[in-house]
């Protein structure tokens, strides 16, 4: 029998994402179940429950949420309902941010004598270390460049503008919605009702904002898994554009640099270093630690300075201090500007009717002097300044090779 690395598996976060792996792999969720705790145990299971809980472990990973299925109403459905009450959720406090993070793609690479369940397994663990660093990165980069913006929309009731913009839109068309609500908690009860759920955030590179509404059109007595329609409906703003790089920006970038690493003083904790009789001693071994960090970061920021073109954080600090300028005038602009696109996105999609075989072929459906609407990948609709693209498309991320090598049984 071949032999089987054994990573401990986390139990899934959610019964939903059990039964997703369990149906993945057409394993009854008793016995999903089963065969997690037998492989943290480290006991001996079937190559295909060996098979099962190694590619389990990889699509665990990418937890329980999943796009919302785009759903479309008939013509004679959406009549029978109309006109919509409607109810707005925006349970958002302050301004978020999307970060850049995107599963690496993971190349196992097995050493001699590593069977491929093995390799699974490993890949599998790889997976997980590669992700929570990257992941790590990416938040950290995200919340780092929104705090500015934060604090210009200091006492600025966003959710207030957000819900009056989309009020005062809908209210143009009174054939189709009728009385409106904001509220911060989604309704549990169901009712015949247009449900629209409204978050905001800034892209990953910070060039423009997004308002995102999920709406969804309910009816009496159907299961919220099952409403009459179902989109997403995405605002992005105009995108801000940072200026190009140049010889100047390097030169007072190093000296900037220079600067900051100087005041570390990091010559001094070498001297102390170096005089430090005896070398296995645990302060001098965190302090040989704390200067290595320290020059290596040195090295990085200066490499980064002489380059022909902005790194990804000196771009984002540029964007996130134009877009907090003057109390954030701009981002509150934009929010003002969400309401009559998001009604517009959605006037377009009803009125449509897209035969359900073209749902996810890309195309544009309207088109300005200002601002051009496009149907997206899966369906959803994005309204965006002509010519700008969706910023929230993600690049895929580099090949991360994983080697895995053979090893005993325990």
């Amino acid at each position: 029998m071949a032999q089987f690395i054994a990573a401990r598996l986390p139990a899934c976060r959610c019964a939903e994402q059990e039964i997703r792996v369990a149906r993945q792999f057409a394993v009854p969720l008793r016995a999903w179940r089963d065969l997690v705790i037998r492989s943290n145990q480290g006991e001996r299971m079937s190559r295909g429950g060996k098979l099962a809980v190694a590619m389990a472990a990889v699509l665990g990973l990418g937890g329980c949420a999943q796009q919302a299925q785009v759903i479309r109403p008939s013509s004679a459905q959406l009549q029978a309902l109309e006109p919509l009450p409607v109810v707005d959720v925006i349970d958002q406090d302050s301004l978020a941010a999307q970060d850049t993070f995107t599963a690496a793609n993971i190349n196992v690479v097995p050493g001699p004598g590593v069977p491929i369940l093995a390799a699974a397994a490993g890949g599998a663990l790889g997976m997980a270390i590669v992700n929570a660093a990257v992941k790590a990165e990416a938040e950290r980069f995200a919340e780092a460049h929104v705090q500015p913006l934060r604090a210009a929309l200091q006492g600025f009731d966003a959710r207030s503008v957000l819900s009056d913009s989309l009020q005062q839109a809908l209210a143009l068309q009174p054939a189709h919605f009728g009385n409106y609500t904001m509220t911060s908690t989604k309704p549990t009860s169901t009712a015949r009702r247009l449900l629209v759920q409204t978050t905001y955030s800034m892209m990953p590179d910070f060039s423009a904002l997004q308002v995102i509404a999920t709406v969804s059109i309910q009816d009496v007595g159907a299961t919220p898994d099952k409403p009459v329609y179902r989109n997403v409906l995405v605002y992005q703003s105009e995108r801000q554009v940072a200026p190009q790089k140049t010889a100047e920006d390097s030169k007072r970038m190093v000296a900037q640099e220079n600067q900051r690493y100087s005041a570390l003083h990091v010559d001094d904790d070498i001297a102390k270093a170096n005089a430090e009789p005896n070398r296995r001693d645990s302060e001098a071994a965190r302090l040989r630690t704390k200067i290595n960090q320290e020059q290596a970061e040195h090295r990085q920021r200066l490499a980064q300075a002489a380059l022909p073109v902005w790194d990804a954080d000196a771009r984002a600090r540029y964007l996130a201090n134009a877009w907090a300028a003057n109390q954030g005038d701009a981002l509150k602009t934009a929010m003002r500007a969400s309401g009559a696109e998001i009604a517009h996105m959605l006037q377009l999609d009803l009125a449509g009717q897209v035969a359900t075989d073209r749902i996810e072929q890309p195309r544009k459906v309207f088109s300005s002097d200002t601002r051009e609407i496009d149907y997206v990948n899966g369906g959803r609709m994005v309204s965006m300044a002509t010519g700008d693209g969706d910023a929230a498309l993600k690049k895929p991320s580099p090949m991360v090779r994983v080697p895995v090598n053979a090893a005993g049984r325990r």
